[in-house]
């Protein structure tokens, strides 16, 4: 079995990921501060959120996974620390999970079988919902994808897809 959202297109992740960033006064900025959110959501006793960094050998599948029933982010140690070096494959997981948390709590999913579209697969989703949480389109505009990757604090890969979308 497999999980199923609720549909989205690119354009509804987009808007959501712009709404999050005018939510925290981020409308504008290039980069965007994903562990510095994370941190502060844990750590604000008004949210049902918590963040757990797993020993790496406890966490070998995987780079971080959300429980959205329990409000859980489990990241594997490397990957925190690396997020809070500014590593940019690292920072693209915690806003991967981060968009999990938001976009796909319990009544948003559920069981399927057989083979889902893409705008209803969870992963595609919050692939999707990180790239344009990273990598805003309306302040790319006109940048080289070096400048993107310099000014976003994102891997080559993600820059070049969110190029393409425009």
């Amino acid at each position: 079995m497999r999980v199923s959202a609720k549909p989205l297109s690119r354009i509804n992740i987009r808007r959501y990921a712009q709404y999050v960033r005018h939510q925290l006064d981020l409308d504008n900025e290039l980069f965007f501060p994903i562990v510095q959110v994370i941190e502060s959501l844990a750590n604000d006793e008004e949210e049902d959120f918590d963040i757990e960094i797993v020993a790496d050998d406890e966490m070998t599948e995987t780079y971080g996974t959300t429980n959205t029933t329990k409000n859980i982010m489990v990241i594997r140690e490397r990957v925190y620390i690396g997020a809070v070096k500014g590593n940019p494959r690292d920072r693209f997981t915690l806003s991967h999970e981060f968009g999990h948390w938001l976009l796909h709590q319990p009544e948003n999913v559920s069981f399927a079988r057989g083979d889902i579209p893409t705008y209803c697969d969870p992963e595609w989703q919050a692939n999707v919902f990180a790239a344009e949480l990273l990598v805003p389109y309306h302040i790319i505009k006109g940048m080289s994808i070096e400048k993107i990757i310099q000014e976003c604090g994102v891997s080559y890969t993600c820059a070049e897809i969110q190029t393409k979308y425009l």
